[in-house]
């Protein structure tokens, strides 16, 4: 059952996809760090499905960035929205 993503969702994959753009890292490179298979990965990363939190910590850590990293920048559209 398909369920629809949130602004916040998909803001938070094209975190994820940036800073392994700055790092010039592959998507693939997450597959061993979140011990999922390739379209699984690559389903997150393209905004058709969340990321849970668990798998955020994970990819922070890997990182050796802190988890708001990813998630800050997901939420100041809708911070700046509220203002």
């Amino acid at each position: 059952m398909a369920t629809e993503l949130t602004d916040f969702s998909l803001r938070v994959a094209g975190a994820v996809r940036a800073e392994l753009a700055r790092r010039n890292l592959s998507r693939e490179h997450l597959i061993p760090v979140l011990g999922i298979g390739k379209n699984a990965v690559y389903a997150r990363i393209r905004g058709e499905q969340s990321f849970e939190v668990e798998e955020l910590a994970k990819i922070a850590a890997h990182l050796e960035i802190d988890i708001s990293a990813l998630v800050s920048p997901a939420m100041q559209p809708a911070m700046a929205v509220a203002s």
